[in-house]
């Protein structure tokens, strides 16, 4: 399971940082909602970390390796989900390029859709 914890913008990843995404890790290996034994991948975004904490924070439970909490700066995190991404926002056309984050939700918005719930024939 994947967690990213973006910290406000000019934030330092400290210790505090670090626990906190720590805790959520060991929330949900406690709650006993999710079935079997995921890994966890946690990361703490900020602009930059604490000289004095740990990049890496390996979660264990009975000597297995459960989860990993993981600091890293805004750019670290970009850079690699271009990487991953394979520059695919490059190569994809935006048709609209032109048009603002906000005048693009209200546009999309206006579009009547709704999927259709069979309940008399569920899938399996």
């Amino acid at each position: 399971m994947l967690i990213i914890e973006l910290k406000k913008g000019r934030s330092e990843i400290g210790g505090e940082e670090m626990s906190q995404a720590d805790g959520h890790v060991q929330d949900f290996l406690e709650s006993g909602a999710i079935e079997g034994t995921p890994m966890f991948r946690a990361f703490v975004g900020g602009h930059g970390f604490s000289a004095k904490t740990a990049a890496e924070k390996v979660i264990r439970e009975d000597d297995v390796v459960r989860g990993r909490v993981q600091a890293t700066t805004y750019h670290q995190l970009t850079r690699t989900a271009n990487k991953r991404l394979f520059r695919l926002k490059e190569r994809i056309p935006a048709r609209d390029e032109d048009v603002s984050g906000v005048d693009l939700s209200t546009k999309v918005m206006q579009i009547a859709s709704q999927v259709s719930l069979d309940l008399a024939n569920p899938q399996s």
